[in-house]
């Protein structure tokens, strides 16, 4: 009996994740893969409750989902699983470790500003053209955005209500890329994770081979690489503008100190986007 090896993306929305899904369906064989599993009887997505249920402990509730996600990933009839859902950091990561047998974990991190930018962008043309359920209410009655964090975390502590949308998906992003590299730190799955600068790396084919390599995939002999890139609808590149950058400031000044020396340190220090952001941070 073969060991399943279960593979899931550490990233943020807005990161890549659709184009990687696209990737795996399109070029990796013997693995059953899927991104956010909407639709898909049996595979919660994990967003909505579960992840309010992750920052509450409230694992009463949330660890029959999260097991219920495992028994449908140990009934695929593959050696190998894919789920690039960013619902793992916000609810599955601090179970990962006595729910998964075999994980491995594909770590795509891209431009913090631009990630906030994009999610703020898509949050408020959802809102604006009223798509329905796309809040969910809380054990407690609050109505939060069903893909986000509920602003109740750790780092949301060290500043006033009234943050803008844009600084919310700034320190969102932080968050997400603290639980992962406490997730690898604490379990050393060092050797688990493939990392990806997703603002010049994602989409490179020798990049994406290495991945491929580097887990063992079995795939397609040559690489399928017109895929799928979930552009915001009716909104072109995102752009940065000088409130951007100062209502970053303006947070980064009060930002405890573990996540300023996560920034510091690798892999973050490595990527294409670095000097960028900490020029912001110290100026």
């Amino acid at each position: 009996m073969y060991d399943k090896l279960t593979l899931f993306t550490l990233a943020s929305g807005r990161s890549g994740t659709s184009y990687l899904a696209a990737f795996f369906i399109k070029n990796i064989t013997q693995c059953y893969s899927t991104h956010e599993p909407y639709f898909t009887f049996g595979n919660p997505t994990l967003f909505g409750k579960p992840i309010a249920w992750k920052t509450q402990h409230n694992d009463c509730a949330l660890l029959p989902v999260l097991e219920r996600k495992c028994r449908f990933i140990a009934s695929r009839k593959t050696p190998f699983y894919f789920e690039s859902n960013h619902a793992f950091l916000k609810a599955f990561n601090r179970h990962a470790g006595t729910l998964l047998n075999n994980p491995g974990f594909i770590h795509l991190v891209r431009h913090p500003l631009r990630v906030a930018k994009s999610e703020y962008v898509r949050d408020r043309m959802i809102r604006k053209l009223h798509v329905p359920f796309v809040d969910y209410t809380n054990d407690t009655g609050e109505r939060l955005f069903r893909w986000a964090l509920t602003g109740k975390e750790e780092v949301f502590r060290h500043y006033p209500v009234s943050l803008s949308r844009f600084q919310f998906y700034v320190l969102q992003w932080m968050e997400i890329e603290h639980r992962a590299t406490q997730l690898i730190r604490d379990h050393h799955w060092q050797d688990r994770v493939f990392f990806i600068d997703v603002d010049v790396a994602l989409k490179e084919e020798a990049v994406l081979k290495n991945m491929v390599d580097f887990f063992g995939l079995p795939h397609k002999p040559i690489f399928n690489l017109d895929l799928y890139r979930n552009p915001t609808p009716f909104i072109g590149p995102i752009i940065l503008t000088e409130q951007d950058k100062q209502e970053f400031q303006t947070i980064a000044r009060d930002l405890p100190e573990r996540y300023k020396m996560l920034l510091q340190s690798k892999p973050y220090r490595d990527c294409s986007w670095f000097a960028e952001v900490n020029r912001l941070i110290i100026s």
